[in-house]
């Protein structure tokens, strides 16, 4: 039964749960990088094909799309992930059928309003049949991800992997026979479609037999799960929507040429920052289960998360700062190196998103979502009101700013949340402290010498590693999988 340790105990309970996570980690990671190349090679195809123009407006109406879709999601696959973990045998079972009906009917409604709300700004007719086509990719998305939840909650994490990877290299594949084959911008507004319908059937085949697949339509089951939810996604979706609306907004008040800079170089933001998403997602059942029944231990699993997800956010940082001229020149070609000051703004804005991924989740793991809500209304705030003001001024590097100021304060915020849920969850610092110089070391060697952008991200990123070794800035448990005589070294 998915889920089962080798003695038939549910793994989360087991000491077994701790050592999958590392290893799955490492593969969670692995596996998103090898799909942000394929993200990448999409990326570039659609950007150097449709121009800085068309981009911008497809760029434009995916954020619209996802804005309108996470305010109907209700976060309810985050919740549907929590409650799994957090409940047993018919009763989970009965939630689940619950859950995909629910969010069947709530998704087919969030579609209706993303074409609505294209209308009333004026959305010319290609980009309001965009928005259509974009949101019914969406809900086959969204089935996958409530079918997968039974894969996450068992630690299935190779198969998940797997299962991400499918969709961006179906994706790509779209792309490319878009392009080859000359097809107008309509078309790629549809090629979600084909590549998140084939990975729903194939999550539907895998989880078979553990699962009930028919989904509840009892709307007091409906109501019963809505009324948690409700509280539940304004915690997920506000911290989510101030980012997409960045971008709005960036179109509102600038040039067109400036929202297309800045939105090439969001869409590589976007992609990187999945990867905290990813591997705290990842950890969720882990944290849910921990505080059910273990205060001390939720504690351990956050602090070592925060620690991780913190030196991963440095790696981000020095690949921004060192790459982003490769990484526009690669995404996005020469009509957009305006983007690569951008991008390196940016780069400080994740930073911050790898560590608040970690708290935020543990905020929803123990249901404090009313401190989530208020510090992600506080970084809505900060978010749209730095971007009107400083985007007209500045345009996508001024949007850029308001990003990092968005972040910093969600960031903040969930510190608060943090210590006011228990002092034994306030975040210690000493380890990323430790962690400062290597990075700073990377940044300067990568800086200073005269390499191209690829290799100088390399070599910015190997010191980085090298240093992190040497100053003990690495957790006791990614140690242990460390080879070779710097990880023994470490390990003294």
């Amino acid at each position: 039964m998915t889920g089962a340790a080798p003695d038939g105990a549910d793994i989360l309970d087991t000491p077994e749960a701790g050592r999958r996570l590392v290893l799955g980690g490492a593969v969670r990671v692995t596996g998103f990088v090898a799909g942000t190349g394929l993200a990448v090679v999409g990326a570039a195809l659609v950007t150097r094909y449709l121009g800085p123009e068309e981009y911008g407006q497809f760029q434009t109406v995916l954020a619209l799309v996802t804005i309108v879709q996470a305010i109907t999601d209700l976060g309810m696959t985050a919740l549907g992930m929590r409650e799994y973990s957090q409940r047993h045998g018919e009763d989970r079972d009965r939630f689940l059928a619950a859950l995909l009906g629910l969010r069947l009917v709530a998704t087919a409604f969030g579609l209706a309003i993303a074409v609505g709300v294209a209308v009333l700004l004026g959305y010319d007719e290609t980009m309001v049949l965009g928005a259509a086509l974009m949101g019914v990719g969406l809900v086959f998305g969204i089935l996958q991800g409530t079918l997968g939840i039974p894969l996450a909650a068992g630690l299935r994490i190779g198969t998940m992997t797997t299962l991400d990877l499918a969709r961006q290299a179906a994706l790509a594949a779209t792309y490319a026979a878009l392009v080859v084959a000359g097809s107008g911008v309509l078309a790629f507004y549809a090629a979600t479609i084909p590549a998140q319908f084939a990975i729903f059937l194939i999550t539907a085949l895998l989880v078979r037999g553990v699962i009930s697949l028919r989904p509840s339509f009892d709307v007091r089951a409906w109501i019963a799960l809505i009324r948690p939810a409700v509280v539940f996604a304004l915690a997920v979706a506000v911290g989510q929507l101030y980012v997409y609306t960045a971008l709005i907004l960036t179109e509102l008040v600038t040039t067109p040429f400036e929202t297309g800079l800045f939105a090439a170089s969001f869409r590589v933001y976007i992609i990187v920052a999945a990867v905290p998403g990813v591997l705290v997602t990842t950890a969720f059942p882990l944290l849910s289960r921990a505080a059910r029944d273990d205060r001390v231990r939720l504690a351990y699993a956050t602090q070592r998360l925060f620690e991780g997800t913190a030196l991963l956010g440095g790696a981000a940082l020095i690949g921004c700062v060192l790459g982003a001229e490769a990484i526009i020149a690669v995404v996005a070609g020469s009509e957009y190196d305006g983007a690569i000051e951008v991008l390196q703004i940016q780069g400080v804005a994740l930073a911050l998103t790898f560590v608040i991924a970690t708290w935020g989740f543990t905020l929803l793991a123990v249901h404090h979502h009313r401190s989530m809500i208020v510090a992600n209304a506080v970084a809505m705030v900060v978010s749209t009101t730095t971007v009107l003001v400083l985007a007209a001024e500045y345009g996508a590097v001024g949007a850029a700013v308001a990003t990092v100021l968005g972040e910093l304060a969600l960031a903040i915020g969930y510190v608060a949340a943090l210590v006011q849920v228990d002092r034994q969850m306030r975040p210690e610092f000493d380890l990323v402290l430790r962690a400062m110089p290597a990075l700073a070391l990377g940044l300067a060697v990568g800086a200073v010498v005269p390499l191209p952008a690829v290799i100088a991200t390399v070599v910015g990123l190997a010191v980085y590693a090298a240093a992190l070794l040497l100053f003990r800035a690495v957790p006791d448990e990614v140690l242990e999988h460390v080879p070779g005589p710097l990880g023994a070294r470490a390990r003294e």
